[in-house]
């Protein structure tokens, strides 16, 4: 389940509105929703580019 970005968006979440947690805290969930952005925009751009180029 870390691979899932509803993972690391609602442990973020509930640290900054329960905890109310600063950005030196949640920082690892931000960099995890940041890299798993990065791969699934990434691999949809080349399906995309494959597709165009067809």
């Amino acid at each position: 389940m870390l691979v899932a970005p509803t993972t690391h968006f609602v442990s973020l979440a509930q640290a900054i509105l329960y905890r109310g947690a600063g950005l030196d805290v949640v920082w690892p969930q931000m960099l995890a929703l940041v890299a798993i952005g990065v791969v699934f925009f990434s691999v949809a751009l080349a399906l995309f580019r494959r597709h165009l180029a067809v």
